[in-house]
């Protein structure tokens, strides 16, 4: 992956650099898609997963969208939904609401808990709320939605 990513223009040691170089984020993109769908350690999936910029994510999203429901390993999916959490905005509240419904993408739904509340919220005042309330007893969700029913932070 490395040695493609610099064959593209693209200065970097790893996945976890590419963030230094966010203006070659769509140059990076299809790269790393492609090795997205690779078989590689945990760590690097995870981190190939997180190397989309907020800017390029955003563009692709339906197709990145795809890939999350449809992965079936761990590490990318943990990835997958930090990047997309990231990036969301208003056209993709639908999206975001669906993704916490649906269980069988576990605990990454976490990470969609914020995106909703905050753009909910905007929306339509207390619409993101009322939505994180109904998790507030999921065994996965729960502790998380409670701290942001609270006005806590992640690391409170």
């Amino acid at each position: 992956m490395v040695t493609d990513l610099r064959a593209a223009g693209i200065p970097v040691d790893s996945a976890w650099d590419l963030y230094k170089h966010p203006e070659l984020g769509e140059t990076a993109y299809p790269l790393l898609v492609k090795h997205l769908r690779l078989a590689y350690p945990d760590r690097i999936l995870n981190g190939i997963a997180r190397g989309f910029t907020k800017d390029v994510a955003r563009k692709h999203w339906p197709e990145l969208l795809s890939i999350y429901l449809t992965e079936d390993r761990p590490e990318a999916c943990d990835g997958l939904a930090a990047t997309l959490s990231g990036c969301a905005v208003r056209t993709h509240y639908p999206d975001l609401v669906a993704i916490l419904e649906n269980e069988a993408l576990g605990e990454t739904r976490i990470y969609f808990l914020r995106p909703v509340h905050r753009i909910g919220n905007r929306m339509c005042a207390g619409a993101g709320r009322t939505v994180i309330e109904s998790f507030a007893n999921d065994p996965q969700l729960g502790q998380e939605a409670s701290r942001i029913l609270l006005g806590r932070g992640r690391n409170d």
